[in-house]
């Protein structure tokens, strides 16, 4: 089903393709430079005994953490060679954990569960193995389709990390009350049930340790990987790994499920937001557009814009405002100044309290308390200081007041065709929205002749005339559109 690969951070594939044909000296001290600790220079170190000890200590364990020689390969591999790796995974863990664990407990599944993306994507959303697996989860387009994943030329939801993370607790789900073992659960979400199934009957046996021999190579070790990674998650502070984590403005986020059509550059001029930064949240978009869906698709932003994105939807629901943006203006244009959009607070503990309870209290996760605060304990003490980061004002959208209706539009003679004109549209009468032609007088994309014309939806352009936002349009080519008055 899945990846045949694990991945490595970006700088590790770099760094080899540099060592690929060094003399045997020069790589010698290369690989010694590779490992060693950014933050101190010195080549940290493995006590094997204590990493033992460590496995055993971790609370409420999936299942048994053996180790063996190829846990071991696994963890050297993250706290050794690839130190780097290890820091961005820990990192992105702030993304994307709080929406697994959310899922988790709906579900009523282990939260140990939230390790498994660390050993399928390394926390990517964007990864992509050489046999086509995508996502956090790394699913195949058959398994994903099979499990309601929708992957056309406008989205693939195997890159969002609400949707594919519900599919995969599904499968594991399912996995899971077959065999009654979450080793054979992960086994078969690597490697497939019918796999599985056979190694137990080849094996005569449940324990994964007893028929790991009948399983493929990647399958056989999955377990073992996956070992590894939640001991990387548990222990990474105590071999001084620094996570890297991402800015503010990714960390502190909010989501909503939108069902109607809008473009990443609406979202832009309504939030003030780069485009750059909503790809970056939203990476199941193919085309910067959202399409209109019946079930929803997820929407992702910075906390401090959400409102202006839900003052906008709102707006868009009462007959007696004008939602309509300035779009000939750019979009750059319509961005916040460069300033500090975030406060740093300090938040004083009772005596007792945990940081998930503090998070609760605060509206943050307990993961961004974890990252603000990386040397403090899980259980606070009276009067310990907390540092939070809130949002210094949260940006809102103010609709326009009501345009009046102009009395008579001009009849435009699109080329080639005979004059039409303006109709009222049938679904929506009561809002004066016209359906009109518009002759195109330059060479230029859709996209771009939405941004020249005010009163002019993008969604309404694409919808009407079944093109895609970049085509481009020829001087002379009849465009329909709805002009919302309104």
């Amino acid at each position: 089903m899945l990846s045949t690969r694990r991945f490595c951070s970006d700088n590790y594939l770099m760094m080899r393709t540099i060592l690929k044909g060094c003399p045997t000296v020069l790589l010698a001290s290369l690989l010694v430079l590779l490992v060693s600790s950014p933050a101190t220079g010195k080549t940290p170190t493995y006590d094997e005994a204590v990493v033992k000890d460590r496995l055993q200590e971790i609370e409420d364990p999936l299942f048994e953490l053996k180790y063996n020689n190829v846990v071991r390969g696994y963890i050297t591999g993250y706290l050794i060679r690839n130190r780097r790796s290890a820091e961005l995974i820990t990192g992105r863990s702030l993304l994307y954990f709080p929406i697994i664990e959310s899922y988790l407990q709906a579900e009523g599944m282990p939260e140990k569960l939230k390790y498994l993306p660390v050993v399928e994507s390394a926390l990517r959303p964007h990864a992509i193995s050489p046999v086509g697996a995508c996502g956090l989860w790394q699913f195949m387009p058959g398994t994903a389709s099979d499990h309601g994943l929708r992957m056309d030329d406008y989205v693939d939801e195997r890159l969002d990390p609400h949707k594919s993370t519900k599919a995969a607790l599904g499968y594991l789900k399912r996995e899971y009350e077959k065999y009654g073992s979450w080793q054979l659960a992960l086994a078969a979400y690597n490697g497939g049930s019918g796999r599985v199934a056979r190694a137990v009957k080849r094996g005569r046996s449940k324990d994964f340790w007893r028929i790991r021999r009948y399983l493929p190579r990647e399958t056989r070790n999955y377990v073992p990987a996956y070992i590894a990674a939640t001991y990387l998650m548990e222990h990474y502070k105590d071999h001084d790994i620094a996570p890297d984590y991402p800015e503010l403005e990714l960390q502190i986020t909010e989501s909503i499920k939108l069902h109607n059509a809008i473009s990443f550059y609406r979202i832009a001029q309504l939030t003030g937001l780069t485009i750059e930064t909503i790809e970056t949240l939203n990476p199941a978009y193919k085309r910067d557009l959202i399409p209109a869906n019946d079930r929803g698709h997820y929407l992702i932003l910075p906390k401090r814009v959400m409102p202006a994105v839900e003052d906008y939807l709102k707006a868009q629901r009462l007959d007696h405002f004008s939602t309509d943006l300035l779009d000939d203006e750019p979009v750059e244009a319509l961005t916040d100044a460069p300033k500090e959009k975030y406060e740093r607070t300090l938040y004083y503990a009772t005596g007792g309290e945990t940081m998930a309870q503090v998070a609760h209290k605060l509206k943050c996760s307990v993961h961004q308390l974890r990252a603000w605060n990386p040397a403090q304990p899980d259980t606070l003490s009276d009067g310990q200081a907390l540092a939070v980061y809130f949002p210094k004002e949260l940006r809102r959208f103010q609709p326009f007041k009501p345009v009046p209706l102009l009395k008579r539009l001009p009849t435009l003679r699109p080329s080639g065709t005979k004059a039409i004109r303006p109709q009222q549209v049938d679904e929506v009468p009561k809002l004066g929205r016209l359906l009109v032609f518009y002759t195109v007088q330059e060479r230029q994309s859709l996209r771009e002749f939405a941004l020249k014309h005010s009163y002019i939806f993008l969604p309404d352009l694409l919808h009407l005339n079944s093109l895609d936002p970049d085509d481009k349009l020829k001087p002379g080519d009849a465009v329909k559109a709805v002009w919302r008055s309104q």
